[in-house]
């Protein structure tokens, strides 16, 4: 009885440190997730600033091509954001899911390790990978590395069509899967031809810039919505785990409860017959 009493007390405080842990790992999610959300407007405020100015500038001449690249042929890709870390529940492996419905002609490209590894383990290594954001200020950062890469891949013909796989939650809450085309880029028109804005370049030059900055910011705009997806999935993940600790450490304290009792009342018992004997 003594020694099931203490497994089970020990089991008791490993089940308290487990709690401690989860306890660390949610906050951390909940303030990420937080920032996130945060951020996500200007991202895509702008991306939309961009979109402007490049209907803005398309529309500075007539023979300005409407997609970028201008022939949109060569390989397709599929640039896929995923998790940089685990305890993230079935997010993961839906998006590995996702991703391996591509056809066998389509390059796929990981954003996050933990993707990556998923995709090598079901026999389907990515054809490009880099790691994803684990923070806010990062997320720059990765899109450009993802862009800088794309640029190159396009330049040498590897690359016609591409697109974005990545997950989007509303609120914090648990995340939906989003397709959207990144490659060729359709340049915005607007249907009546606005006054030329003043500028001080070229107009081909300058929509150059604008698609490679266009480009930039859905990329980084992909990778901020993938961000707050992973930790959205992290949370709800670290939430249903403290619940079921909860219940754990309660089976377990009211079973420790009772072994107590029951040697409390077999000690009252051996006390007393002895007195007995010795009567």
């Amino acid at each position: 009885m003594t020694e099931r009493l203490t497994e089970v007390e020990a089991r008791r405080a490993s089940v308290q440190e487990l709690e401690a842990v989860t306890d660390v790992m949610r906050s951390l999610a909940a303030m990420r997730l937080q920032q996130a959300l945060g951020t996500l407007a200007g991202t895509s405020t702008y991306a939309e600033v961009i979109a402007g100015a490049l209907a803005q500038a398309a529309a500075l001449l007539d023979d300005a091509p409407l997609q970028w690249p201008a022939n949109g042929q060569g390989p397709s890709a599929l640039v896929l954001f995923a998790p940089e870390h685990g305890f993230v529940g079935a997010f993961a492996e839906k998006l590995a899911d996702a991703a391996l419905a591509a056809p066998d002609d389509c390059a796929l490209w990981v954003v996050g390790l933990r993707g990556a590894a998923l995709l090598e383990e079901r026999g389907r290594p990515p054809d490009w990978s880099t790691a994803m954001a684990t923070n806010t200020d990062a997320v720059t950062a990765t899109a450009r590395r993802i862009a800088d890469a794309l640029y190159h891949a396009a330049a040498e013909g590897r690359l016609g069509r591409v697109e974005l796989l990545y997950g989007r939650t509303n609120a914090g809450a648990p995340p939906e899967l989003v397709h959207r085309p990144l490659l060729p880029l359709g340049l915005p028109r607007t249907g009546a031809r606005p006054a030329p804005p003043l500028i001080n370049m070229p107009p081909r030059d300058l929509i150059a810039r604008l698609v490679d900055e266009y480009v930039f910011a859905l990329l980084a705009d992909a990778a901020m919505e993938s961000f707050a997806a992973e930790n959205a999935a992290r949370l709800t993940t670290m939430m249903t785990a403290r619940h079921n600790i909860e219940a754990t450490l309660d089976e377990l304290t009211a079973t420790a409860r009772h072994l107590r009792q029951e040697q409390v009342t077999n000690e009252l018992i051996e006390l007393v017959s002895g007195a007995e004997a010795m009567g």
